[in-house]
């Protein structure tokens, strides 16, 4: 009886959780002020509408426990371009977490995976030396990473990832 009782609690968990498993909204969280990504990318973002220089605002993440923000993919991409383009007033442009600091022309992520992505229109015309990190532009029709003086006054996104709530034990039902 009590196989069968098991074996019933878990396709009604299965059922509950559906076919995305752990991956959906409900199972992940974000600490206070981020929000998550989506159900595919278990990853927490934060728009920071303060204006700071690359550096600095990578320091700010770290200090929230996460990183500036990197897309990994372009659903990541697109989630990055639509949090810029709701403060497009603020500023066009969002730190993110992509420089050439430690070798000009090679561009990597803060967490040390390189860059497959496309550029925005004319920013291909760097002046090397002097441009090393990126921001994400929300311009339209120049939307895109452009690499930009990291000294520049941008907002940006901090990331970090998202968490999944410990499963406390019920023991107001014992299990038959």
């Amino acid at each position: 009886m009590r196989v069968l009782t098991l074996s019933v609690l878990a396709c009604v968990l299965v059922t509950l959780l559906g076919a995305e498993g752990f991956h959906g909204n409900d199972i992940y969280n974000c600490q206070p002020g981020y929000s998550l990504a989506s159900n595919n990318v278990p990853h927490c973002y934060k728009l920071i509408q303060e204006k700071m220089g690359w550096t600095d605002a990578l320091n700010y993440c770290q200090k929230e426990g996460g990183t500036l923000a990197a897309a990994h993919s372009i659903n990541e991409y697109q989630l990055l371009l639509s949090m810029v383009k709701k403060t497009q007033d603020i500023s066009a442009y969002a730190w993110v977490g992509l420089n050439d600091l430690d070798e000009e022309g090679k561009y990597v992520w803060t967490d040390g995976s390189n860059a497959d992505f496309s550029w925005a229109d004319g920013a291909i015309e760097q002046q090397y030396g002097e441009e090393d990190c990126v921001a994400l532009n929300s311009y339209k029709g120049a939307e895109g990473f452009d690499d930009i003086k990291c000294n520049d006054g941008c907002t940006f996104i901090c990331m970090t990832m998202a968490k999944m709530p410990r499963m406390e034990e019920d023991t107001s039902t014992p299990l038959i």
